[in-house]
């Protein structure tokens, strides 16, 4: 059955009689009237009491009509001994109220609800306690778990599954962690003040090192790329100078044992793999280095290791190995990688000056030599003719850097005009036209022609061997004297 319509504080008076309907004609001080409260043909409960009458009573179900008239549909109690009553006329009330019965059922309902809530109690509280009513806690434990909906009912999961903040303070994963690949743009693994910097998986097998929002270095299977992928176990490439080892300390002052170090170590004890530096160009392979620093080892006991640094290049594009140019051997001895087939700079790269404690041995070993000899008439003629030649001159760069009255003077020969005197003699060939000379059997006689392979200039420049020319003119002297000697 539907409930009956229910507003509070409506009540009006009334002066009609009869067991018909009622016309409300004005609502009591302090209530609200029938009309615009309560909707025409509803039905509510209503109670009839008299006031000029107070013996005659009534209460019911009934409802307003089109006429704004309280029409009595059926009654629950009355003083006609529940039948209706037959109002004389004169002044009483007519109110919209709530019946016996509505109480009555509301009294059961709540005694219903009432005891469903005590067993939900009794059921909740032998559950887990509102999330609310824990203890606050900043950690998870190991032994930990966490309650979560799973379909339709609930399923508690070890924290040690996920990732928690133990009491030390570290995050700790219970498994392998997996993300999205992400990008040097936006790193899957990154930081929350600085979203474009971490880590990411730009392919396969690969992790890729972000900062500020471009990949820096990438590790693969191959090796670490920094500044491109890695082509070897460890690959730097970049426009600018890719490495810099800077010392943090500088204490010590041993060769080896502090400040900056790059360290090549040898995998084995065997002699002579001592680690090597190799240089090579862009899509050269092992075979096709062009260049190398290594070590050789002499001896490699418990007590120590020592031996030779070796710089090699290679000679020619055609070769498959690496030639020895010059050994620093462990003894301190600064030698070429090969005997007697080096020369120590060239006509157009000269040192400007050398020191030395003891003056250089060369090498005048007979057994070595196809011997030819004195010098003959033609020869000794020139000598003395080159002696008479002899002077003091400035070099013209001196002269443009320090100037005339600062410049040395130095005392010797020129060039030309020995090469000139030889060629008089019959010697040699003489110097062409185009200032180029011609062949010459004579060692103490220098002529080189170059040309530059990074600006394509060239150019020539004469010398002589002064130990050479010293020792013709001696001989010429010696002669000279000898017939002076003779003549007395």
């Amino acid at each position: 059955m539907p409930t009956p319509f229910f507003a509070d504080l409506v009540r009006e008076l009334c002066q009609e009689g009869g067991t018909g309907p009622l016309t409300p004609n004005g609502a009591v001080p302090g209530h609200r009237r029938f009309a615009g409260t309560v909707p025409p043909g509803t039905s509510f409960h209503y109670a009839v009491a008299g006031i000029a009458h107070p013996d005659e009573w009534e209460v019911g179900l009934g409802q307003i009509d089109g006429g704004g008239r309280l029409v009595r549909q059926s009654v629950s109690a009355s003083s006609n001994g529940g039948s209706p009553v037959d109002f004389a006329v004169g002044l009483k009330t007519l109110a919209l109220t709530v019946g016996a019965g509505w109480f009555a059922s509301s009294d059961t309902a709540a005694a219903t609800a009432s005891a469903s809530l005590a067993a939900l109690g009794i059921a909740v509280a032998g559950k887990q306690p509102l999330s609310t009513g824990h203890d606050p806690a900043s950690t998870g434990a190991e032994g930990d778990t966490l309650t979560v909906r799973r379909g339709a009912g609930w399923v508690n999961i070890p924290l040690t599954a996920l990732a928690y903040r133990d009491a030390g303070g570290t995050v700790v994963a219970g498994a392998a962690l997996g993300g999205t690949p992400g990008s040097a743009a936006a790193p899957s693994l990154s930081f929350a003040a600085d979203p474009n910097t971490g880590l990411f998986n730009p392919e396969a097998d690969t992790i890729g090192f972000a900062a500020g929002g471009a990949e820096r270095a990438r590790l693969t299977a191959t090796g670490l790329g920094i500044g491109g992928t890695a082509a070897h176990a460890m690959h730097l490439r970049g426009a600018t100078p890719t490495t810099c080892i800077e010392a943090t300390t500088t204490t010590g002052t041993a060769i080896g044992a502090k400040g900056p170090r790059l360290l090549f170590q040898s995998n084995s004890n065997t002699i002579g793999n001592g680690g090597e530096i190799v240089f090579a160009a862009t899509g050269d392979t092992d075979v096709e280095r062009w260049a190398a620093i290594s070590g050789h080892i002499l001896t490699n006991t418990a007590s120590g290791a020592f031996g030779d640094l070796i710089l090699a290049t290679k000679a020619a594009a055609t070769d498959t190995v690496l030639s020895p140019r010059l050994v620093i051997q462990a003894s301190g001895v600064v030698r070429p990688g090969t005997d007697n087939a080096q020369n120590l700079a060239a006509a157009s790269y000269r040192w400007n000056n050398s020191y030395f404690g003891a003056s250089p041995t060369v090498t005048s070993d007979a057994r070595e030599k196809s011997w030819q000899g004195a010098a003959d008439a033609r020869e000794l003629r020139a000598a003395s003719r080159i002696a008479a030649e002899l002077g003091f001159y400035q070099w013209n760069d001196a002269i443009a850097e320090k100037g005339a009255g600062a410049a040395r003077r130095h005392f010797g020969v020129r060039a030309q005009t020995v090469w000139a005197i030889m060629a008089d003699e019959g010697l040699i060939d003489a110097i062409g036209a185009d200032g180029r000379p011609g062949t010459t059997p004579y060692a103490f006689l220098c002529w080189d022609e170059w040309t530059d392979a990074a600006g394509g200039e060239g150019g020539d420049r004469f010398g002589i061997r002064p130990d050479q020319l010293a020792l013709f003119l001696i001989a010429a002297q010696e002669q000279r004297l000898a017939a002076l000697e003779m003549a007395a």
